[in-house]
């Protein structure tokens, strides 16, 4: 069973290390930064559709307001010429203008909690972003400084370094010592 065991880790270790060779990095990181540039891009027309929502649910909030302003006007004129029958109507649409008036502030502040929160992911995906190109950049230099800054470094020489050799630049090291005391 231990033979069997030890065989399956073998197999294992060897399609693993064949997987990491087909892997290229650079690719890898490559499609990383796509991916998240493609994620940063749906969040900001995300971001865009929140922001167009506001500013339509404002101009409808300015709309209530002013609709609210002629309700006051004519209900101060009907009660002013003591038409009871007259303001009822009048009441009732100040009542109605005032809910959808409401609902629309409730509406707009959650969709400000909304954006200020894509906002702030936003920027935190900018920043891992850039931390990414960062370390993809780094790795591309790296990748270069090895391929071409070892190309031009002397192989190193084949005779090992004999025993008379260290002896003789123990000897000379001693005599400078000796020569600068």
């Amino acid at each position: 069973m231990a033979f069997i065991t030890r065989l399956s880790r073998l197999v294992r270790a060897d399609l693993h290390a064949m997987l990491d060779r087909l892997e290229a990095p650079d690719l890898v990181l490559s499609q990383a930064v796509r991916e998240m540039e493609q994620a940063l891009d749906r969040g900001r027309l995300g971001l865009a559709r929140l922001e167009r929502e506001q500013s339509r649910l404002q101009d409808r909030a300015a709309e209530l307001e002013r609709r609210l302003h002629q309700t006051s006007e004519a209900l101060e004129d009907c009660l002013a010429a003591g038409q009871d029958d007259l303001a009822r109507p009048v009441i009732r649409r100040r009542l109605e203008t005032e809910r959808q008036a409401g609902q629309l502030a409730q509406r707009l502040r959650a969709l400000e909690t909304d954006s200020d929160k894509r906002r702030q992911r936003l920027a935190e995906q900018e920043a891992k972003l850039a931390d990414l190109r960062a370390r993809a950049t780094l790795y591309e230099e790296s990748r270069d400084t090895e391929q071409d800054g070892y190309a031009d470094w002397p192989t190193p020489c084949e005779a090992p370094v004999q025993d008379a050799d260290v002896e003789i630049a123990l000897l000379q090291a001693k005599r400078q010592r000796e020569a600068a005391s």
